[in-house]
């Protein structure tokens, strides 16, 4: 009890109306816009003739490329469906349409990546001229190889089976 007198004026010093402690009130930056300002975005740089001229024949390299893969995709398809057991002649005949499919693709295949390359030195240098045209022929041609890589991961599989 004694302690409970002794510690009563520590405690009652708490109730009193001053305050002490920080303010709560609104301090000036917290009254500041932190937005991003508004940019305006510069018109694309054109490609030159010859950087043009190289973007078309890697994109015509490329589907020409899918379109030999495409003449030997159904033959490819009937043979995986008939291979017998590893090593018969049936999965010998497929395994070589799957081979000749893999050769089909390539000029679609080193397209994309003579694409990839000429992107990524565009980007690396900072130039901006033709950055539009090779990312646009690159999504074209990124999309007609990862199908056919979806073809020959099909094949591959019934293949296997």
């Amino acid at each position: 009890m004694n302690r409970l007198l002794i510690l009563a004026p520590v405690m009652l010093a708490g109730c009193t109306g001053q305050a002490i402690g920080p303010s709560l009130a609104k301090r000036p930056v917290e009254g500041q816009s932190f937005d991003e300002p508004a940019r305006t975005a510069a018109a694309p740089v054109v490609a030159d003739a010859g950087l043009l001229s190289r973007i078309a024949d890697l994109v015509a390299r490329a589907q020409a490329g899918q379109r030999a893969f495409a003449d030997l995709l159904p033959r490819a398809r009937e043979a995986a469906s008939g291979a017998g057991a590893e090593g018969s002649e049936g999965w010998i005949a497929a395994q070589q349409l799957l081979s000749a499919l893999e050769s089909a693709r390539a000029p679609s295949t080193q397209a994309l990546g003579e694409l990839d390359a000429l992107l990524a030195e565009r980007v690396n240098t900072g130039k901006e001229d033709g950055l539009n045209e090779l990312q646009g022929a690159d999504t074209q041609v990124s999309t007609l190889v990862d199908a056919q890589q979806s073809e020959l991961a099909s094949i591959r599989a019934r293949i296997s089976r």
